[in-house]
């Protein structure tokens, strides 16, 4: 029978390859088809290119991604992939949507698996470099407090504690995966079955939103305390630097997918608050509906549609102020 089911397996892997082969790979290429190292290239134009998108994207001369900044600008956003806005072309990130409906000088400072605390150091760099005085500030925030699985900034947070930790006490700095149950080996090991296996693919292209929330690494208590920590000195830290440069802030939450799927993106929304110096508001409510259709279910990351709700979202925020 074991050897019948391999026997089946294996032949369900070469027909699925010869149908339907789905690439797991995620890379920046040129305009003309060239492979690029990097993000953020200063004066570049290339696409962004997976089994799910191929989003042309710029970055200015001064090194961040497009709008392109004349002067001093109005607001300056800040975070990871999600606000730099992996997957989405220039003009479907939701930070373009926004600025240009709103007719506002924006920069977008995402950056690429950037935690909390880079993401506030990179901030603080372009407002010295270029002298910025931006009247507000807004911090987008992506994680999930119930996983402590790859592209949370609880993680990245954590990621960051425990090397200035190492670097402080003079052991080898070099970061090293955090011992986690079951869950977390499964997650850990997809790399590998991403690679070889395109039925494992199919699976993640057809399904990655469900699998995510049925497998979920919980970070125990002492790993989420210090993440915890981390990401309230970082906070602190924009608090202070708010005061001291003259601008407001706002904070975002964006959580992933199965933290909605779930039913648990109140207690993210509830963890971050409890370290944030503001109150924290979240988008999750916005893709309650199918919270499938917002996301690139291979990559994870809001697509377009989820792009432009959360645009939507803050325009419609700004309408309410006084």
């Amino acid at each position: 029978m074991f050897a019948s089911l391999v026997v089946a397996l294996l032949a369900a892997e070469g027909i699925s390859r010869l149908v339907f082969p789905i690439s797991d790979r995620r890379e920046n290429l040129t305009l003309g088809g060239d492979p690029i190292d990097g993000f953020m290239i200063p004066g570049t134009v290339y696409r962004q290119v997976s089994n799910e998108y191929d989003a042309v994207t710029t970055i200015t001369d001064k090194g961040h991604r497009v709008p392109v900044v004349d002067g001093n600008p109005d607001i300056i956003f800040i975070g990871d992939s999600v606000t730099f806005g992996n997957g989405l072309s220039d003009d479907e990130t939701f930070i373009s949507i926004y600025c240009k409906a709103r007719r506002l000088s924006c920069a977008n400072l995402g950056d690429v698996g950037a935690g909390t605390l880079k993401e506030i150091e990179r901030l603080e760099q372009y407002l010295n470099q270029w002298n910025w005085r931006p009247r507000e500030v807004r911090l987008i925030f992506a994680g999930m407090s119930g996983s402590f699985s790859a592209g949370s900034d609880f993680v990245d947070n954590y990621d960051r504690e425990m090397y200035e930790r190492r670097k402080l006490a003079g052991e080898p700095v070099a970061a090293s995966p955090p011992a986690g149950g079951v869950a977390e080996r499964i997650i850990g090991t997809q790399v590998f079955l991403l690679r070889h296996s395109n039925l494992i693919r199919m699976a993640k292209f057809y399904a990655g939103p469900t699998l995510k929330s049925m497998i979920v690494a919980e970070p125990g208590e002492q790993r989420m305390a210090i993440a915890l920590e981390a990401t309230r000195d970082a906070l602190e830290r924009l608090d202070d630097l708010s005061r001291r440069m003259g601008f407001e802030y706002r904070i975002f939450l964006v959580v992933p997918v199965q933290d909605i799927l779930r039913g648990t993106h109140g207690e993210t929304l509830a963890t971050l608050n409890s370290v944030s110096p503001r109150l924290v508001v979240s988008t999750a409510p916005l893709f309650a509906d199918i919270p499938a259709d917002y996301y690139y279910a291979f990559d994870g990351h809001p697509n377009p549609v989820g792009a432009r709700r959360i645009a939507e979202f803050m325009l419609t925020l700004d309408n309410e102020l006084p």
